[in-house]
């Protein structure tokens, strides 16, 4: 398969660097030295050196999910991932001369070693891919590729695959469902479905790819058997994205394989734990250090401008789209006859000193009660009136997703900015579109990190603050 040949060539490739960089150190080692005479060079510990040299370029990679590896030939790509690799071997050896304190190994030699490690990686990454590649999958080892399906489809998976020709993929044609002729960007097309079999045996097809999910079974059917009665290898691209018009997640479980429309981390007991946790300590810290003093300001302005009750409760959605009540403290006058209507700046119905109780987050800090009795995040997608939930989900039809997660007093829509009046739907939209992003991708650090930046917006509201 086209994955594992790429995996292989980068790992192969980094071993071949191994081997390169451990001559250019011992070679380099005599020179910096001034001497060939190694028995008076403590060997033991230059292997030690070596070794951990070898281990920063190989961690490097490791550690380069989704990076091109081993593929390009141009400088820049080339430069980029030897510069990492120096990075990571430079730092282990910083790492382990300080944690040793050792003084048997010429500094001299070591960091004037390193603008020769990134020569030699620069070197390896620029001129052994097309070596590797033509020694591993030249010959015999060629496949020659026909594609099959849609002609729109097929014209944006010809470019991929012609960036793979150093792999040793050669593209014979295309087999197209709805023409027989002619050619398509360079792609000539070689015939239509019942020409399948003659085109495989007459033209030495090694694989067949189909540009799309066939819509009927029958046809999967028909390309299966046949593919595995000449033994050509059949891949069938994924486009269920394209189908769907959502991005996809795929998994397995006890053999069961799914197609999901996301990912959802807080799915995992684990991760909610560490999240309650998080809540919890939080939460307590507001309660009994912020929230007395709070209290006492609030009382303070509301007996001047608008006796009344301190809290006021109020109806919102929570975990699965159910209702809760929601704490918060009062910033506008007793009687007011439009609960449902969104505040907005200079708002007649916030009494004086209300408004910059809001403007600063303070008539929020209630809400760390509901975090305690566990019907809200610290972090999470900021919940809404009944209402509102009504015209937002006729606005958008993905809204009702942020209901997956519990409600939280601050969220990754309010540190991007979007808070305060929703007066379009595109506002709704980037709202939505933060709060889901969070629900696919949350981590603790990511709580951590929105808290952290909640803090300086309550220091600083952005000016969206009601």
């Amino acid at each position: 398969m086209i994955a594992s040949r790429s995996k292989g060539i980068a790992k192969l490739g980094i071993a071949c660097q191994c081997v390169v960089v451990t001559l250019g150190f011992w070679l380099w080692m005599p020179v910096s030295q001034g001497t060939w005479k190694f028995w008076n060079l403590n060997v033991q510990r230059y292997l030690v050196y070596n070794a951990v040299v070898l281990s920063g370029i190989a961690l490097a990679y490791a550690t380069a999910s989704g990076r091109s590896w081993f593929s390009q030939l141009a400088f820049f790509p080339a430069h980029r991932q030897a510069l990492r690799q120096t990075g990571f071997a430079a730092g282990l050896l910083l790492f382990l001369l300080a944690g040793e304190q050792d003084q048997t190994i010429s500094r001299l030699f070591l960091f004037t070693f390193l603008p020769v490690l990134y020569g030699i990686l620069v070197a390896t990454q620029r001129f052994f891919p097309p070596l590797l590649q033509r020694l591993s999958f030249g010959g015999i080892r060629t496949q020659r590729v026909l594609l099959a399906g849609c002609c729109r489809n097929a014209s944006s998976l010809h470019g991929w695959l012609k960036s793979k020709a150093l792999l040793g993929y050669s593209i014979a044609g295309l087999i197209c469902h709805d023409r027989s002729f002619g050619t398509l960007d360079g792609l000539k097309i070689v015939g239509t479905l019942e020409d399948l079999e003659r085109i495989i045996v007459e033209q030495d097809i090694t694989q067949v790819i189909l540009v799309e999910f066939p819509e009927f079974r029958n046809f999967v059917t028909y390309y299966t058997s046949v593919c595995e009665r000449h033994g050509v290898r059949l891949l069938i691209v994924c486009d269920f994205e394209r189908t769907l018009r959502h991005p996809v997640t795929m998994f397995e479980d006890e053999g069961v394989r799914f197609i999901g429309l996301r990912e959802e981390p807080l799915e995992d007991p684990f991760g909610r734990l560490g999240k309650r946790c998080l809540d919890i300590f939080v939460a307590s810290a507001v309660i009994l250090f912020i929230f007395p003093f709070t209290t006492l300001l609030v009382v303070f302005l509301q007996r001047r401008y608008s006796p009344g009750p301190v809290l006021f409760r109020q109806l919102r959605s929570g975990l699965q789209n159910l209702p809760f009540a929601i704490y918060k403290y009062r910033t506008m006058h007793l009687g007011n006859p439009d609960q449902a209507r969104q505040a907005s700046k200079g708002d007649p119905r916030i009494f004086p000193g209300g408004q910059w109780l809001r403007k600063f987050s303070i008539d929020e800090v209630p809400q760390f009660i509901n975090v305690l009795l566990g019907d809200m995040s610290v972090v999470g997608p900021r919940p809404h009136l009944l209402e509102h939930d009504e015209y937002f989900a006729r606005a958008l039809m993905n809204y009702p997703v942020r209901g997956s997660i519990k409600p939280g007093i601050t969220g990754l829509a309010q540190v991007r900015g979007f808070r305060g009046e929703t007066k379009t739907t595109n506002d709704v939209v980037k709202r939505v579109e933060s709060d889901i992003y969070y629900l696919e991708n949350w981590s603790f650090l990511m709580d951590c990190w929105i808290i952290v930046r909640t803090v300086f917006q309550v220091v600083r509201p952005p000016p969206t603050a009601i």
